[in-house]
């Protein structure tokens, strides 16, 4: 074969290689860079949440919708369609500080173009805390604008479609979207999970507990001075913004844990700025119907889909025959002293 042929097929092979590599990681996207959905890709395993979240925003636009969710890992577990009186983007991720909230509220709006008409987050006594290890994980933590970065960078979702760790991701996809794993998302952003056995559930709270007992609660814990600042920053630069706020609904184990460790106080402490800063709370922590049932959980204080949907409808007062009512506790400036009053009668209840 002539040399200039040899060549000429050698690179149209090549290219072709490299064509079929870019499509197929296209098809697939894992990433989150294209918008299309397909019987391969609708489920793929969660990773990196707030670069995947930021791409989706970023590529597939923010400007349908009149409402953002913000929280930690425990909120992703909500699905932003349950909230039917609203169009709601789900921009929670893992270990979500409420120094953090601010940038994210900000960077959803510059994604946007525009304000959102209201604002709900899903609020963790454990953001409360300033100690030693929350300080570490905070300082840590890439900020909002990091994310966005990497998604704006140049040729950003089309260089992607050429690494191999795009493959692997998209190898994964398919995998899961044949055969769903313990916890994944799908292409409209909702995760879901499957009940974890009764041996991995153990392993994990075994962790948690340590983990609360001498990291987040007891020893661990510092109260943060700047939260009531943070929160107060929110209202400020989001004027006519309605803000909704819960509090995340922690087993009733967990509970026991945070009152033996000494930090009832610091949860009224956050209880009482909350309802200062915005007025009223949703309470879903506490002993109550949910909280007690350990099987509504996967681990100590991730509550499993279904409980996301209960959230959302107290929230959006949405009737559920399933929504007992001593979950989610509606909490303002003049209920809140007969309401810290009954936390503490669960609190002596649950520690005798």
């Amino acid at each position: 074969m002539p040399y200039k042929k040899w060549v000429t097929l050698f690179l149209a092979t090549v290219l072709s290689v490299i064509s079929l590599f870019a499509l197929f990681n296209y098809t697939i996207d894992p990433l989150w860079t294209f918008c299309h959905s397909n019987r391969y890709n609708h489920a793929q395993p969660g990773f990196d949440e707030r670069q995947l979240k930021t791409n989706r925003a970023y590529f597939c636009g923010l400007k349908q919708y009149d409402a953002l969710l913000l929280g930690s890992s425990r909120v992703t577990y909500i699905n932003q369609h349950d909230f039917k009186t609203m169009k709601v983007f789900n921009y929670a991720g893992v270990s979500m500080y409420p120094v953090e909230y601010k940038g994210w509220i900000d960077q959803a709006k510059k994604i946007k173009g525009g304000p959102f008409k209201t604002i709900i987050i899903g609020v963790d006594f454990w953001g409360s805390n300033a100690g030693p290890f929350a300080q570490h994980q905070m300082n840590n933590t890439p900020s909002p604008s990091h994310y966005l970065d990497v998604t704006q960078s140049f040729l950003y979702r089309y260089k992607m479609l050429f690494t191999m760790d795009t493959l692997n991701r998209s190898i994964e996809s398919i995998e899961h979207s044949k055969h769903p794993g313990t916890t994944d998302y799908s292409r409209e952003n909702v995760k879901s999970t499957i009940k974890v056995s009764a041996a991995r559930k153990q392993s994990a709270v075994n962790t948690q507990i340590s983990l609360y007992q001498n990291r987040f609660y007891g020893r661990g814990y510092r109260y943060n001075k700047e939260m009531k600042r943070y929160l107060e920053a929110l209202k400020q630069d989001n004027p006519k913004t309605r803000f909704v706020i819960f509090t995340t609904p922690i087993s009733a184990d967990l509970f026991k844990i945070l009152v033996q460790s000494g930090n009832l106080p610091d949860y009224e402490r956050w209880m009482t700025q909350l309802v200062e800063v915005f007025g009223e709370v949703y309470d879903f922590m506490g002993v109550n119907s949910i909280t007690s049932y350990r099987n509504n959980y996967a681990d100590l204080h991730h509550f499993y889909p279904y409980i996301g949907t209960l959230i959302a409808d107290r929230l959006t007062g949405t009737e559920n025959s399933a929504l007992p009512d001593d979950f989610g506790i509606l909490v303002n400036k003049e209920s809140l002293k007969s309401h810290l009053e009954v936390i503490r009668e669960q609190a002596e209840k649950i520690t005798k």
